[in-house]
C-alpha cells in the first residue's frame, strides 16, 4: 500500500518534482545558513581540500580482524517495523512491514543490571551498519565502547545490507525516522528478536547518528521524542559543499531514470550510488592519514542506496533547520576536520538552543568516516564520557 494513497508511478514521480525544488532550494538555504551560522570559534578546522588518493599499497594492507572484548557479547537481534512516515517532515512511504537487522554489543554486566542504558546507532546514506563496527580492531566503534563500559545497538537501515531490501522508492528519510522510533520503542519494551537469548528492556536510550543518520536521529527527537540525547556524528545539516552538491545531483539524475538494481541483476531497482566512484567514496569518506588496513577494508563496502531516501534527503534537511531548535535532550557533535562533505560548521552546535547541554569535538585527522578514521581513539573517548554523564547504566 501507499501512505498516500496515489499510484505508485505518480508518488514516484511527485518525489522526484520534490527533490529537484528541494536540491535547488537547499544549496540557497544551506549556503545561507551555514554562513550565518560561522562565528570565530575553537570548532572544527577547515580542511586543507580534498584528501589525497589513497596509496596503493593499502590493497596489500594485512589487517586485523576486530575482536570481541572479554566479558562482552555481539547478537544478531532484529526488529518488525513499519515502512510508515509520522513525522514532522513530507514524504511517503509504502506502510508494509519489513525487518530491520543488526547487533547488540555490550558488556555482559550492563545487561544484567536493573537499569540498562543504550545507544541505537544508526548509519548515513552512502554507508550501513558497518560504519560502527568495521571488522579492523582499532577501529570498531561498538567494540571500543563495550571495553569503556557501555551498550550499543546498530542497525542496517530498510534497504541496506542485512535489513529487507524492498523497491529503492518504496521509503523516504522521514520514514527511515520514523523506523527509527520503532526501534528506540521496542529496545525500551523488550520487544525484539535476539539470536540465542531473551531481549533486554532498556531503561534509557541515547540515538547515536553518522552523517545523514544523526538527520535520522534529529528527526526522532524533534517529531517524537522518547530519546535521552543524541550523539552526532559526520553530519551538520549546514555547510554543505561543492563535493556533497556534486555527489547528489548525479545520484539524483540517475535516480530520475529510475535507479539501478540494489547490487545485483534481478534485484529490486531504484537504487543508486551516492559517491560515483570507488575513488570518490573512499577520499570522500577518509581523511589523508586514514589506516591503510581501514582505506582497503571499505573498498569492498561501497554499495548503491535507495532513491527514495536520497531524494527525499534535500527537503528533510531544510525541516529539520526549521525545527532542530526544539530539541531538548544534551547533544554530542563530532567533525573531521579534513571532511570533504561539511566545512564551515562552526557555529551548527550554537542551532540547538533548546538542548540543555551541547558539547563538541573536532577530529583534527579525520574526514567524513570519524568513526574509523585517523584520531578516532579520542572520538572513542568523549562518547564514552558523555554516555557516563547521559546514560550510565545503574
Amino acid at each position: 500500500m501507499n501512505t498516500t494513497g496515489a499510484p505508485p508511478h505518480r508518488t514516484s514521480r511527485r518525489r522526484l518534482r520534490a527533490a529537484a525544488l528541494a536540491a535547488s532550494l537547499l544549496l540557497a538555504a544551506a549556503a545561507a545558513t551555514g554562513a550565518a551560522a560561522r562565528e570565530p570559534s575553537s570548532g572544527p578546522a577547515a580542511a586543507a581540500g580534498p584528501a589525497p588518493a589513497a596509496d596503493p599499497a593499502a590493497h596489500r594492507t594485512p589487517r586485523e580482524p576486530a575482536v570481541t572484548p572479554p566479558g562482552v557479547v555481539d547478537l544478531a537481534v532484529e526488529f518488525t517495523v513499519d515502512n510508515v512516515n509520522r513525522t514532522r517532515g513530507q514524504c511517503s512511504a509504502d506502510g508494509e512491514e519489513y525487518t530491520v537487522r543488526g547487533h547488540l554489543t555490550a558488556p555482559e554486566e550492563v545487561l544484567a543490571a536493573d537499569a540498562p542504558a543504550v545507544a541505537l546507532l544508526v548509519h548515513g546514506t552512502n554507508t550501513g551498519e558497518w560504519i560502527w563496527r568495521l571488522d579492523v580492531e582499532g577501529r570498531n566503534y561498538v567494540n571500543e565502547l563495550a571495553e569503556r563500559g557501555h551498550a550499543s545497538v546498530t542497525i542496517d537501515r530498510l534497504g541496506y545490507g542485512s535489513s529487507d531490501i524492498p523497491e529503492g522508492f518504496a521509503s523516504c528519510s522521514g520514514a527511515h525516522a520514523d523506523i527509527a522510533h520503532q526501534v528506540v520503542e521496542q529496545l525500551r519494551a523488550g520487544d525484539y528478536r535476539v539470536e540465542g537469548d531473551d531481549p533486554v528492556s532498556f531503561d534509557t536510550v541515547v540515538m547515536g547518528g553518522h552523517s545523514s543518520g544523526a538527520l535520522v536521529a534529529e528527526s526522532v527527537a524533534v517529531s517524537f521524542g522518547g530519546v535521552d540525547g543524541l550523539l552526532l556524528t559526520g553530519w551538520a545539516a549546514v555547510g554543505i559543499t561543492d563535493d556533497t552538491n556534486r555527489r547528489f545531483l548525479t545520484a539524483y539524475r540517475t535516480c530520475l531514470e529510475g535507479g539501478e538494481e540494489h547490487g545485483s541483476p534481478g534485484d529490486p531497482r531504484g537504487y543508486v550510488y551516492f559517491d560515483p566512484t570507488l575513488e570518490d567514496f573512499t577520499e570522500g569518506g577518509l581523511g589523508p592519514h586514514a589506516d591503510p588496513a581501514v582505506v582497503a577494508e571499505i573498498e569492498g563496502l561501497w554499495g548503491r542506496n535507495p532513491c527514495g531516501v536520497m531524494v527525499s534527503e534535500p527537503m528533510a534537511i531544510l525541516y529539520d533547520l526549521d525545527l532542530i531548535g526544539e530539541i531538548d535532550v544534551p547533544v554530542h557533535l563530532v567533525f573531521g576536520a579534513h571532511d570533504v562533505l561539511r566545512q564551515g560548521v562552526e557555529g551548527y552546535p550554537g542551532l540547538f538552543t533548546s538542548s540543555p547541554e551541547v558539547t563538541e569535538t573536532t577530529l583534527t585527522d579525520a574526514g567524513h568516516f570519524v568513526t574509523i578514521d585517523a584520531g578516532a581513539e579520542l572520538l572513542y573517548d568523549t562518547a564514552a564520557e558523555w554516555m557516563d554523564r547521559h546514560a550510565p547504566t545503574t
